[in-house]
């Protein structure tokens, strides 16, 4: 009999998947009254950055609040079942930290990817038309949504490697300090013209809208996926705790053992003696 903890991380990733994208398409669903921006939030043949301007409350900000709160209340669920990756490029930045195995990534995007399309097919059945999807605009420069997305991507991954990697880390907020990255990610629509972050998110829209949603979609995935593997690297390199750090194990240094909780007593103990006679503060 298979244990219930072996198919737990893949129904997380299924179901975070699952409500970021439906509730994503469907907050965002495409108003024809309102002038095409190109983002995965409505349906994008973006003409200019300009149409941002008039309308740039609902095109720009919603959505980039609507899926900042999203990434939050996933990453919250998860958190101690396993914490959900629901996007190929923090699954990929986990490979890259020695956390993931290969084959678990490959099975990891398969799922977020049929996850994403049934969201978009149930989106279509509920409104009755095709939900909005990541155009990417012919006017741009693609070299703008390559640099833009691997960094916006990157800083996604950093955080999440900071939250849920480190040892030491013990705030409570970490993941609503990564859904506030994916809401300032999002917010460089404005400047770019198309921002993704999370290629399985716009891989639903695209299978079911098809023609058009396909317009260089490839280039979100590339450079989300660098984007990912690049700030993976990064953190690896300088930031990781001792043990598992890149630039300590390349120095040759082996990781201070960790102190027991006696021998913390005993410190505290010992500190206790020497200051019992100084005055309290509540400092």
């Amino acid at each position: 009999m298979i244990d219930r903890a072996t198919f737990i991380p893949f129904l997380v990733e299924f179901t975070a998947q699952f409500f970021h994208t439906f509730w994503h398409l469907m907050a965002n669903f495409p108003d024809a009254n309102i002038p095409s921006t190109g983002n995965s939030s409505l349906n994008g043949t973006s003409d200019a950055v300009s149409h941002f301007e008039p309308n740039y409350f609902q095109s720009v900000f919603v959505p980039a609040l609507q899926a900042g709160l999203s990434v939050w209340m996933q990453v919250t669920w998860s958190w101690n079942l396993s914490p959900a990756h629901f996007n190929p490029a923090v699954s990929l930045g986990f490979v890259v930290a020695g956390i993931l195995k290969p084959l678990t990534f490959v099975l990891y995007v398969i799922i977020q990817c049929f996850s994403s399309v049934l969201a978009a097919y149930a989106v279509k059945a509920i409104v009755g038309g095709n939900p909005g999807y990541a155009a990417v605009p012919e006017d741009v420069s693609g070299i703008a949504i390559a640099c833009n997305e691997i960094f916006m991507t990157g800083c996604l991954m950093f955080f999440i490697l900071c939250v849920a990697v480190d040892k030491k880390y013990d705030n409570k907020t970490g993941p609503m300090a990564i859904g506030f990255t994916v809401f300032q990610g999002v917010l460089s629509l404005k400047a770019v013209g198309v921002v993704c972050i999370s290629p399985s998110a716009a891989f639903g829209p695209a299978v079911v809208v098809g023609g058009k949603a396909w317009n260089r979609h490839w280039l979100l995935w590339v450079s989300d996926l660098i984007g990912g593997a690049l700030a993976a690297a990064y953190y690896m390199t300088f930031f990781a705790n001792d043990d598992i750090c890149w630039l300590e194990k390349l120095r040759g240094n082996s990781p201070a053992p960790l102190a027991t909780s006696d021998s913390l007593k005993s410190i505290r103990d010992e500190h206790l003696d020497e200051t019992e006679m100084l005055p309290r503060t509540t400092l």
